[in-house]
């Protein structure tokens, strides 16, 4: 085996879990931004933040919190990141939210 399969082998699995999804998120905020034309100041100021976080969001940097993740989806006008969640047929006692049936009961189990 190689050095470097020896050092790929070596990492553990969250973090390379972790790594492709922070490097996969800022990959698909900087393509949603090129294809509406907006540049990293606009989403800057658009979200109240500095450009300079912008910049580490897009350099994978950047660790943005969920709230961040939504405030940046909504400013793109395009969800960036998905929970391939099922839906649920709404059933008589589902609970909507925003209009649509929530996927989980409040146990955190898939309704």
């Amino acid at each position: 085996m190689s050095l470097f399969q020896n050092l790929l082998d070596g990492i553990p699995p969250v973090t390379k879990k972790y790594v492709n999804r922070q490097l996969g998120f800022a990959a698909t905020v900087a393509e949603k931004l090129k294809h509406i034309g907006m540049t990293q100041r606009e989403l800057a100021e658009k979200l109240g933040k500095k450009e300079s976080y912008i910049s580490r969001v897009l350099s994978g940097d950047a660790n943005p919190t969920l709230k961040t993740v939504s405030e940046i989806e909504v400013a793109l006008g395009a969800d960036v990141i998905s929970f391939n969640l099922q839906k649920q047929k709404a059933k008589s006692s589902s609970v909507i939210m925003f209009g649509e049936p929530f996927p989980y009961n409040f146990t955190g189990e898939a309704a």
